[in-house]
């Protein structure tokens, strides 16, 4: 790189514009920082070089900074210059590229005009020195689920969607059709339906209801002395019929109370039914004919205490 050169590069760094009279300025624009995200690189901030050859009259700062450097009188650094200038453009003329140095390129495309390629590998912003592009890798990000533990359980319990709701009820139903062996829970549970439906369970609405003791207690609390002792025969299981049930227990002692209650109300029908699974039901009255019993089912169900009463077929 000739001394020109090398003063053009040098003036570019602390200077917006260096002008060649007689070829051109060189004019640096302020390029800041850029991330390059398709390529994962990153772009340090820099000057970014361009040439306008409208800008061709002497400014006297090329001039005046060559004769300082090299301790020569003005007249002597325009000398140079000038000569510097015609073998630029005799060299463009003939069809050669002039190499500016860290400055870039001027050569003639096809059409004669003069083209200017700027150096991307020079930073001329003093600011910048020292810092280079590099390329990075991509950090993998993860998804943290934030789990409000203050939220209260009925906002939780809101804000599932109806879709959340119908996948869940289909679960439920699934298991409850692969086990239909489910015992009852021995809870106090007043006026909730039955969560297993045997198969020989029915009624007329093809609905079950509940078979807890909460239900016996209900309909027969006020019939049932206590003190009552008494004991009645449990009838097998195979007895056939349908029969309606008002209670179900799964030991003899309030089995036997219950009956009695029922039996000191007027029902003389009343017995004790082993159903084969651990339980023993109070059967009010018995029918040999379906529909006689769907019929006194809803005369039962009219009833205040007995709305929870249901048949039970052998």
């Amino acid at each position: 790189m000739s001394t020109i050169e090398r003063y053009i590069s040098d003036l570019l760094h602390f200077h917006d514009c260096v002008i060649v009279p007689g070829l051109g300025g060189f004019v640096a624009n302020y390029k800041p920082a850029v991330i390059l995200e398709d390529r994962n690189m990153f772009l340090p901030p820099a000057k970014e070089i361009g040439f306008n050859r409208s800008l061709s009259h002497n400014d006297g700062l090329l001039i005046d900074f060559i004769a300082r450097r090299e301790r020569i009188t003005y007249a002597e650094a325009s000398v140079l210059v000038t000569r510097f200038v015609d073998d630029a453009h005799k060299r463009i003329g003939a069809g050669q590229i002039v190499d500016l140095g860290d400055t870039g390129l001027l050569r003639r495309d096809a059409i004669g005009n003069l083209q200017f390629t700027p150096n991307d590998t020079a930073s001329f912003l003093p600011d910048a020195l020292g810092l280079t592009s590099f390329r990075f890798e991509p950090l993998e990000t993860k998804k943290v689920v934030r789990i409000d533990i203050d939220q209260p359980v009925p906002r939780l319990l809101r804000s599932r969607s109806p879709r959340y709701w119908a996948a869940a009820a289909a679960l439920i139903a699934g298991l409850f059709l692969f086990n239909t062996e489910l015992k009852m829970p021995e809870v106090n549970q007043a006026g909730i339906g039955s969560l297993v439906v045997p198969s020989t369970y029915f009624d007329n609405a093809a609905t079950a209801t509940s078979d807890s003791e909460a239900n016996t207690q209900s309909v027969s609390s006020d019939a049932i002395d206590n003190s009552i002792e008494a004991e009645y025969q449990v009838t097998a299981a195979d007895l056939p019929g349908y029969h309606i049930i008002v209670a179900s227990f799964k030991q003899s002692v309030p089995a036997n109370k219950a009956l009695d209650g029922f039996l000191r109300k007027g029902f003389s029908d009343a017995k004790l039914l082993d159903d084969g699974q651990g339980r023993i039901r109070v059967a009010v009255s018995s029918y040999l004919n379906k529909e006689e019993a769907l019929n006194a089912l809803n005369d039962f169900r009219q009833q205040p205490g007995f709305e929870g009463a249901w048949v039970f077929a052998q």
